[in-house]
């Protein structure tokens, strides 16, 4: 073969793969050129606040500016959004958690967007009818709307068994519910209620949150074809719709007047208003990112379906939430690239070789003047294209574990000086430095190493969580670890916080009911395996609902709140204190017998009897009854030392309230 031959075909395999680590098409949606590009979206429902960030997308231009001419079609009770998009009908659509059921039947739905990060869905209790807590609808009627799986997620979670309910279809009035006519019904937080309150109804709200059922609310969604053809077309729609909707939410008043007067929602100004104020809550953008999605709350989800029989295979979560700030990845390209170059030069070398068995040394000369040339000029775009990689990249030496090559994005990242960057020890990045050992342990397994999660650190000494990929490569003639970072540190403080949020009562700052009966679950499990005592305290605000009617429910949450603190001062930091429900609260006391639980307890008591609360201009007093209970041969479940303490605390009320009652088993006859 001839060398001129060889260079050609070296130089055209070196540009074509070069072609490949150009960079990606600019995803900034300002950047789509025109004509506008036509998509529908399709609503769930009518025209309402519940839908206020998409008609301010449009509105102030935020659509046009992305390239794209958005048709928003309201939605009626006859259509499903669903339907409509996988028919073709519609481009996006909005959907509740629902939305997984399409996908468990093989229909390829994508949620693009979360953004209402808690379900409206709630249950409205009747007062007049005694239903002022989720047990009490036993032997009651309910009406239910048909998308309604968190509800009977609360009711399974709950003990509370559905076939003891009547179950009624949604038809809901607030005559109906003025007169007793129904029980309870199922509601959205921002509908129902303001009727409610309009008519002065009273009513109580049952929360499925309470019970650690917890749904995203509307979600914006499409299908995996239309991401697949345009790419570039969901990502400029999603960012343009949150734009919108944080427009939304700063300009309330202005989108209920915008909603009311050119759309023509069918509910009042004051109606709008208050779906406005209601939304806030539910959407939740002063906490979490809007449209964040958790994957791992979307497996709970899917989970709860599982229980209550609606989703009967394994759903492929990761094709169903969509992730609008994935980065192109680049690497496996800079790893041909490294390669290319790697197999240039050993093809040269070998080309070299027989050029110098045929032809004459002054050919040979020039031949190595054009090879050293076409060798500078490889380097140069190997350096530049890795010098200005998106993200930062480290090269190590895999034997002497030093860096042999920082990008400007890495020294960035863990703030070191660029003329210190080469030759320190990459162990030293790392939180944990045995994490460099187990990097490398698995580059020898298996050859390289993808999104692997794990704290390194800043040359300050600041840590931070990384999304670290890596491979193994040729580098300066010896074997090379190289490795490309992406800084995850936001994204694991809001999973945390999001994390928090299951477990913590937002109202009192005790441990909420699901997580604190788990919690209770091992604590007893441990208790049994080595005979330790254990005692559990049921404890209830004595006529707390006519704190509620005579001073409103602002000072009935003050109340709730002070007797929280009131409980944790009175613990110690190793028991465990929850609100079960309502005004009902529990507490469990390790390696407490019943002796020194009833004390507590009475000590408890008494220093609620003597609190003032103090809410605005409103001074109150509150007493409390206690039912205590304790693990023994005959109370070994949950179930049992729940049902023991509510008996206790039963015979408390039963016998004048404001005291403590400790359970006794009945006695045989």
């Amino acid at each position: 073969m001839h060398l001129p031959r060889i260079f050609i075909i070296l130089q055209l395999f070196v540009l074509f793969t070069c072609s490949f680590a150009r960079p990606f098409p600019n995803s900034n949606p300002q950047k789509l050129t025109a004509p506008l590009q036509t998509v529908v979206l399709q609503l769930k429902w009518t025209h309402q606040f519940q839908f206020a960030g998409y008609y301010a997308a449009l509105e102030k231009g935020f659509y046009k500016q992305a390239g794209l001419d958005v048709q928003i079609v309201e939605g009626s009770s006859n259509v499903d959004p669903a339907q409509q998009v996988l028919q073709g009908k519609a481009t996006f659509g909005i959907a509740s958690s629902d939305l997984l059921l399409w996908k468990a039947k093989g229909f390829p739905v994508v949620s693009l967007a979360a953004i209402y990060q808690h379900s409206p869905l709630v249950i409205l209790g009747n007062p007049k009818n005694g239903i002022t807590n989720i047990h009490q609808l036993a032997g009651k009627s309910l009406m239910l709307e048909p998308q309604n799986a968190e509800i009977l997620a609360y009711l399974k979670n709950e003990k509370v068994p559905v076939d003891k309910i009547t179950l009624l279809p949604y038809l809901f009035s607030p005559e109906a519910f003025a007169n007793g006519t129904i029980d309870a019904t199922s509601a959205y937080l921002t509908d129902e209620p303001f009727d409610l309150k309009q008519k002065n109804i009273d009513y109580f709200v049952l929360n499925p949150r309470a019970s650690g059922v917890d749904f995203y609310g509307d979600c914006l969604f499409t299908t995996q074809s239309v991401i697949g053809q345009n790419p570039e077309l969901v990502k400029a729609f999603v960012n343009a719709s949150l734009l919108g909707w944080q427009y939304a939410l700063a300009n309330p008043e202005e989108l209920v007047d915008l909603i009311h007067d050119r759309y023509h929602s069918t509910h009042s100004r004051d109606h709008l208003v208050f779906e406005a104020e209601q939304s806030r809550g539910l959407i939740m953008d002063d906490v979490v990112e809007l449209g964040y999605q958790n994957p791992g709350r979307w497996k709970r989800i899917v989970e709860i379906y599982t229980e209550l029989g609606q989703i009967t295979s394994p759903i492929d979560l990761a094709s169903f939430v969509y992730n609008p700030n994935q980065p192109p990845d680049l690497t496996g390209i800079y790893l041909i690239l490294a390669g290319s170059f790697a197999v240039m030069v050993i093809t040269l070398v070998i080309a070299g070789r027989f050029y110098r068995l045929n032809q004459a040394i002054k050919i040979e000369m020039a031949r190595r003047e054009k090879t050293e040339d076409l060798l500078r000029q490889m380097e140069f775009r190997y350096r530049t294209l890795v010098e200005n990689a998106p993200f930062p990249i480290i090269i190590s030496s895999l034997t002497e574990a030093v860096s042999r090559y920082v990008n400007q994005q890495a020294t960035r990242l863990f703030e070191i000086a660029r003329e210190s960057a080469v030759g320190i020890a990459v162990k030293d990045i790392y939180d944990n430095p045995d994490d460099r050992q187990k990097l490398i342990g698995g580059l020898k397994t298996d050859g390289s190493l993808k999104n692997w999660e794990v704290r390194l650190k800043k040359g300050t000494g600041e840590r931070f969580w990384a999304n670290v990929s890596a491979t193994l490569i040729p580098f300066d003639g010896e074997d090379s670890v190289f490795v490309a970072v992406d800084d995850i540190t936001e994204r694991k403080e809001m999973e945390r916080k999001l994390v928090d949020l299951a477990r913590i009562d937002s109202l009192t700052g005790i441990f909420s009911r699901g997580y604190f009966l788990e919690r209770g679950e091992e604590e007893m499990a441990r208790a049994v395996r080595y005979h330790l005592p254990l005692t559990f305290c049921m404890l209830d605000v004595d006529f707390f609902k006519r704190v509620n009617d005579t001073f409103g429910h602002a000072v009935g949450d003050e109340v709730l709140i002070e007797l929280s603190r009131e409980m944790k001062k009175q613990t110690r930091n190793s028991d465990l204190v929850g609100r079960v429900g309502g005004e009902e609260f529990g507490i469990f006391l390790l390696n407490t017998g019943m002796d020194a639980a009833l004390i507590l307890a009475d000590r408890l008591r008494e220093e609620v009897q003597a609190m003032d609360i103090v809410s605005g201009p409103e001074t109150v007093k509150v007493t409390i009854s206690i039912g205590v209970a304790a693990l023994d041969t005959e109370v070994r479940t949950m179930e049992q030392l729940m049902k023991a303490a509510d008996q206790a605390l039963y015979e408390a009320k039963h016998a004048g309230r404001n005291r403590v009652t400790a359970y006794q088993p009945p006695v045989p006859e």
